[in-house]
């Protein structure tokens, strides 16, 4: 049995450098006096692949290389996809799963509930995720939390999609245009909200109810990053950010700090307090060149001549940037159609009437021409994702499997040409191929064949290639996005405790370390299957001479 009290509070995907900065400079004062108080660490991951959700290794104690997880799934059979959420189950029960031995309060962790854990569950109610599914255990937790306090502000007005896969209802809102600065002003309000009222459900579970562990997370930060990078960090949009007034990035991060320290006022003496982040955000860089340019480039090679969207003049310089895109993404990139694309693409409205949770990315427009294209993009989150046609593999395959290999290197060759014409930088920094043979049968490895990593220094609105002409301009996505494959991420964590404090901080390790860690502060064994150990304290000699 559990014989310390913990309470854990996520930050999720906090840009770290930003988050530094602004405790050093006072400005995330409660983080920054808890920081004072605690032993802190850094725990470390790199995605395998970017379709592989942060979250995982801290909600399993297993390494992202030990967990098979993809955002869709794909059947050669038919061409068809669909998503596979973090929600869906990956064969692995949350470190929490300790039934018998703790008794736990989770309130909205981006994971599926699950029978093994004594305590209440609650997930869904404003997740990061803009497709939101509520459930609880017992039942009428997540109904009790809705009349009691509404749903999430962001869900104002939330479209409703009946998802196939499964078999139930969820809620999509709508995130603004970068573009459209009454409606971030808006959405800010309703984040901003969104944080106030997490804060006063978490506070009122830990008044309420009697737990081992407490843990919750704020997904705020995440939902920021993504929205308003641009109102706050260097971006090619940042001039926009006199328009809108005080820096949004910084109130919503300021409204998490708040509600973290009160959080942390309720916090006994006898009892541990963890706060911790997952993943981190950044300058938007891959987003378009995956779910646009990739996607356009393909149909376009596969079919000479032609173009479906953003159809442009290479070799010419690119116009100045627009600023009038105040639609959602989505429309404003189906405006930019073509007479080609009018006829071979499935419009972002058709899909959402059949309930396409991946109607708003133009990756899956081209669904409609899978089939008699040589190689398509499949939606993904940062790398680009290419699948081969291939014949005896996929249905009415066009490549034959002889020539697989030269279709790889030809696709990677021409990738290579592609250009930012406002730079001359490359858009491609390398290719990875996921196998040799297409019959290769693996359920750990990506659906695509070649996985596509994009320079990340800079975001791109249009591209040049000698072979397909110029995809372009066109306006930017969301401001801040995920980083690409590989990349080493930072995420911190802090322990206040009787036996912490800064002169004793925690060996750095890797994410997964972190859930070990918790339950060995709880005093509850690790299981065996776990990839993370507990973390120890290190001497830190350098405050130790300077104390």
């Amino acid at each position: 049995m559990a014989n310390r009290k913990v309470i854990a509070v996520g930050l999720d995907s906090p840009n770290n450098s930003v988050f530094e900065k602004w405790m050093d400079q006072g400005l995330l004062p409660n983080l920054a006096a808890l920081r004072n108080e605690s032993s802190c660490g850094i725990v470390s991951h790199r995605k395998i692949n970017n379709d592989q959700n942060s979250w995982i290794p801290f909600l399993t104690g297993k390494s992202l290389q030990n967990i098979d997880h993809w955002l869709s799934t794909y059947q050669p059979r038919n061409y068809e996809n669909s998503e596979n959420s973090l929600y869906n189950a990956h064969g692995h029960q949350p470190f929490y799963a300790v039934k018998g031995q703790a008794r736990v309060v989770m309130f909205d962790l981006p994971v599926p509930i699950t029978d093994n854990v004594d305590g209440i569950q609650i997930a869904g109610w404003a997740t990061e995720l803009n497709e939101t599914f509520s459930a609880s255990i017992p039942p009428s937790a997540i109904t009790e939390i809705h009349e009691k306090y509404g749903m999430d502000p962001k869900l104002d007005g939330a479209l409703k999609y009946y998802n196939q896969e499964f078999e139930r209802y969820s809620l999509s809102y709508q995130v603004p245009s970068p573009y459209d600065i009454g409606a971030l002003r808006l959405f800010r309000d309703k984040v901003l909200a969104s944080t106030a009222t997490r804060g006063r459900i978490c506070r009122d579970l830990l008044q309420s109810e009697d737990c081992d562990l407490f843990l919750t997370e704020f997904p705020e930060t995440h939902t920021a990053g993504h929205t308003f990078w641009h109102l706050s960090q260097s971006h090619p949009l940042a001039g926009l950010s006199a328009d809108f007034g005080p820096d949004p990035l910084l109130q919503i991060y300021q409204a998490v700090d708040h509600e973290i320290g009160l959080i942390a006022e309720m916090v006994g003496p006898n009892d541990e307090l963890i706060v911790f982040s997952v993943d981190s955000l950044t300058a938007d860089c891959l987003e378009i060149a995956r779910s646009l340019f990739l996607p356009e480039f393909l149909y376009r090679w596969s079919f000479p001549g032609k173009a479906a969207l953003a159809a442009g003049a290479a070799g010419t310089t690119p116009p100045q940037p627009r600023l009038d895109y105040l639609m959602h993404w989505k429309h404003e990139i189906w405006e930019l159609r073509t007479g080609d694309g009018d006829r071979d693409l499935q419009s972002p409205k058709e899909q959402a009437d059949h309930n396409d949770p991946f109607n708003w990315q133009p990756t899956n427009w081209y669904k409609p021409v899978w089939a008699q294209m040589k190689a398509f993009a499949l939606p993904s989150i940062a790398d680009g994702y290419i699948r081969l046609n291939v014949k005896g593999r996929e249905a009415r395959g066009v490549i034959d499997a002889a020539d697989y290999q030269r279709t790889c290197d030809e696709i990677c060759s021409r990738l290579s040409e592609l250009v930012d014409p406002r730079t001359g930088r490359a858009l491609v920094d390398r290719v990875i191929q996921t196998r040799r043979d297409p019959f290769e049968i693996d359920s750990r490895n990506s659906p695509a064949d070649l996985i596509v990593l994009w320079q990340d220094e800079s975001p791109v609105d249009v591209v040049d290639s000698p072979l397909v002409g110029r995809i372009g301009p066109v306006p930017y996505f969301r401001p801040g996005g995920h980083q690409k494959q590989g990349t080493k991420i930072d995420n911190f964590f802090m322990v206040r405790a009787a036996d912490c404090s800064p002169e004793k901080p925690f060996a750095e390790g890797n994410l997964e370390d972190l859930p070990a860690t918790i339950l060995n502060r709880m005093g509850l064994d690790i299981p065996e299957h776990f990839d993370g150990r507990p973390l120890r304290f290190i001497l830190d000699t350098a405050y130790a001479a300077n104390a």
